[in-house]
């Protein structure tokens, strides 16, 4: 079967084929785990300002009134550092070899992410934003879902040519997990994503609400805002 490479702190595994060529390394790592898209034009702090502005209007146009959006502890980096709510940060590290071409870290993504809380419902919203190549880059085709999680899944082409998997995950007690990658042709990858519950649906809680804040739609929406790119 496929290989799950999991990087540090990365929700979103992507699958290896068994005999797939890896992406070569100057560095002697048999999988390079860094982004391979182009360069960044702008500093590491006026894109993330920039993307906070963009993520934080398109949600605030499609959560329920009422809605207030607080800090999440998945917005803490580096640990003990925490980041108001859908404020970018930068997750780096080096890249570490390790024996036998094994590598850790080569982290090089945005991430931002919110609690919600509308009267006594209470969910979470996150993002990510990357260049194409990595770890981090959003999945192109619906996946295998994990054990015990019953899974729905739809992949189309956007308006302007961009690669949408909308996909979401009903946990064994009953939290719903609405996540959609999005592939920009100008090189962006996104990975939004809400929860019905306020901590983590992967610590498989209890859910906080009766579904995510916002849908698979509104989520495709907030990603194929033309703000959210790492190439304006």
């Amino acid at each position: 079967g496929a290989v799950l490479v999991l990087a540090p702190g990365d929700p979103a595994p992507s699958v290896v084929q068994p005999g797939a060529a890896p992406p070569p390394s100057s560095d002697g790592c048999g999988l390079d785990p860094r982004p391979t898209g182009a360069p960044l034009r702008e500093k590491a702090p006026a894109v993330a300002d920039r993307l906070t502005a963009a993520l934080t209007d398109a949600v605030r146009q499609r959560v329920a009134p009422g809605t207030t959006l607080g800090v999440h502890p998945t917005g803490q980096y580096p640990k003990g550092t925490q980041h108001g709510p859908l404020a970018f940060f930068h997750v780096f590290s080096a890249l570490v070899a390790q024996e036998g071409g094994v590598c850790s870290g080569g982290e090089d993504y945005f991430m931002a992410a919110a609690s919600t809380s509308e009267k006594a419902r209470k969910g979470n919203v996150w993002a990510i934003v990357t260049r194409l190549g990595g770890n981090a880059a959003p999945a192109a085709e619906c996946q295998q879902a994990p054990r015990d999680t019953q899974s729905t899944c739809h992949r189309r082409t956007g308006p302007h040519g961009e690669t949408i998997v909308e996909e979401t995950l009903t946990l064994p007690r009953g939290a719903t997990v609405n996540r959609v990658d999005v592939t920009k042709p100008d090189g962006t990858g996104l990975t939004v994503e809400a929860e019905n519950t306020a901590r983590d649906a992967k610590l498989d809680d209890a859910p906080d609400m009766p579904s995510p804040p916002l849908s698979l739609t509104q989520l495709a929406e907030v990603a194929l805002d033309p703000g959210l790119t790492l190439y304006p």
